[in-house]
């Protein structure tokens, strides 16, 4: 019963990542900041709509850190993160879809007052098909099984499994997806098992 219901829960939305190495300081540029669209709505219209696809004007993660060991003397390492819809209802792997979208967010990101296009000395993207290749998540899903409808974030699965000896920890798993909850999930498993 348990597996059944497992292979029915859809996988969540995925990402689309830009690793950018930036020439030059950025002034007043917080290590997180978020762009927010014009219309929120549509963004997940375009991810989970009948017929799903890249969200032409979404809203921009972009994080920024001040540590020196991880760009060079007077560059900045940027890290840009959209929603995306997994990959599967949208072929993330034909040819020029992902070095086109890098392309359009770069611009996006200039036409929301962030423009670095001349700065730019690195580019690295990671597109939805990348990230289920890299992590085995269906789709290259960010938080593990959609939460979607009112009780279905109440229906993961309990870290303690049915098999003896057998934990689950992750973003499809109690408490769900995001970093801080699958920290909470790693965390409930350690106390369940116990010291070494």
């Amino acid at each position: 019963r348990t597996r059944r219901r497992l292979a029915k829960a859809p996988p969540s939305l995925s990402g689309f990542v830009l690793l950018l190495g930036v020439e030059g300081r950025t002034p007043d540029l917080a290590h997180h900041t978020v762009l927010f669209p014009a219309d929120y709505d549509a963004e997940f219209a375009a991810i989970f709509g009948r017929q799903p696809r890249p969200v032409p004007d979404p809203t921009l993660y972009v994080s920024v850190p001040r540590d020196p060991a991880v760009a060079p003397s007077g560059c900045e390492a940027w890290f840009v993160l959209v929603n995306a819809p997994r990959h599967g209802p949208v072929n993330w792997d034909e040819r020029g879809l992902a070095e086109r979208y890098a392309g359009h967010l770069v611009d996006l990101l200039a036409r929301r007052g962030l423009d670095v296009r001349d700065r730019i000395r690195f580019r690295e993207m990671l597109s939805p098909a990348d990230l289920q290749r890299r992590t085995g998540a269906v789709g290259g899903g960010i938080y593990g099984t959609s939460s979607n409808g009112p009780r279905a974030a109440f229906l993961r699965p309990a870290n303690r499994s049915p098999v003896p000896g057998l934990f689950l920890a992750g973003g499809s798993s109690h408490p769900g997806g995001g970093l801080p909850l699958v920290t909470l999930s790693a965390a409930i498993v350690a106390d369940l098992i116990g010291p070494a």
